[in-house]
């Protein structure tokens, strides 16, 4: 391996590979995204996956979007919205 200087906007400028994502995941970077303040959405829950997966793919989307979402699983479906900007009840968190 052979480690040279390299000009800091070439850098800047270049095409970052970032990690390839499902359409799944896409979409559901898309649909968060679109989320409006007190509007929810809903994932079904199809078979062969569970709750807890499609929670974990929300979740995963939604730090992707750099969005904090209130989600709830109800039967076979999972709902998520944007969460409020007020902080939690509870000891103040240490500094």
């Amino acid at each position: 391996m052979q480690i040279v200087d390299a000009e800091f906007g070439t850098l800047k400028s270049a095409a970052r590979r970032g990690r390839a994502r499902s359409t799944e995941t896409v979409q559901l970077i898309e649909a968060i995204e679109s989320l409006q303040p007190g509007k929810a959405k809903a994932v079904m829950v199809e078979p062969g996956t569970t709750p807890e997966k499609v929670r974990a793919r929300i979740m995963y989307a939604a730090k992707t979007a750099d969005r904090k979402l209130q989600i709830a699983v109800t039967g076979d479906r999972v709902m998520f919205a944007l969460r409020n900007g007020r902080r939690q009840r509870g000891r103040p968190r240490g500094s």
